[in-house]
C-alpha cells in the first residue's frame, strides 16, 4: 500500500481489508479511464490515500463502498486529464476476443466502434455497471460489493443500460446481437 499514511501496520484492520477487496477492481475501471495501467495505479494509490485520511469519516457513511468508488472515478478522471487525455471509455474494452476471431475484422471494428458510443451515451452508473459485468467478468453479487449497491440493483441497472443500448443502437441502424 505504498503512499498510504503510515506503514501498513499502522493503518486499520477494516481499511487494509477493504484496500484488499478493491484495489484490483478499482485499478481495472480507472485503467478503463485513463488508458493506462500505471497511471491507473498511480490514481487508485491516490483515491486510497485520500480514503485512509479520513477513513472513520468513511466508516460513518451510509454507503462507504459507493463513497469509495466514486473517489477513485474522480482521482482517475483527474489522473487522466492531468495527462492531457480525454475522458472516455478505453477503446481496448471493446477489442474482444470476438475481434481476434472474427471473419471479418473490420466489421466487428465497426461494431466494437459503434458499441464503445452507445455505451460513452450511458449514465456513469450504467457505464460502471456495463464494464464489470461484460468486461471485466465480475458478477452482479462482485460488481455490487464494489459500486456499494445490492446485487438486485446492479441487475436492475444492466437490465436498464441493455435496453437503453438496444435504443441508441437500433437508432444507428445497426444492432444486430450487441445487447443480448
Amino acid at each position: 500500500m505504498t503512499g498510504l499514511p503510515g506503514p501498513p501496520d499502522d493503518l486499520p484492520t477494516d481499511f487494509r481489508a477493504f484496500h484488499e477487496l478493491h484495489r484490483e477492481a478499482y485499478v481495472r475501471r480507472a485503467h478503463t479511464i485513463v488508458n493506462d495501467r500505471s497511471d491507473a495505479e498511480l490514481a487508485v494509490d491516490a483515491a486510497f490515500e485520500q480514503l485512509a485520511r479520513s477513513w472513520k469519516k468513511v466508516l460513518a457513511m451510509k454507503n462507504p463502498a459507493g463513497y469509495a468508488w466514486t473517489v477513485m472515478k474522480n482521482r482517475a478522471i483527474d489522473m487522466a486529464r492531468s495527462r492531457g487525455r480525454r475522458i472516455q471509455l478505453e477503446h481496448a474494452v471493446f477489442e474482444t476476443a470476438a475481434l481476434r476471431t472474427a471473419v471479418d475484422p473490420i466489421d466487428q471494428l465497426a461494431e466494437s466502434l459503434l458499441l464503445r458510443q452507445a455505451v460513452a451515451a450511458l449514465t456513469d452508473r450504467q457505464q460502471d455497471v456495463i464494464v464489470l459485468l461484460y468486461y471485466h467478468a465480475y458478477t452482479a453479487a462482485e460488481a455490487a460489493t464494489h459500486l456499494g449497491i445490492t446485487a438486485a440493483g446492479v441487475r436492475s441497472i444492466a437490465r436498464s443500460a441493455r435496453r437503453a443500448l438496444h435504443q441508441i443502437l437500433e437508432h444507428s441502424g445497426d444492432i444486430d446481437d450487441l445487447t443480448h
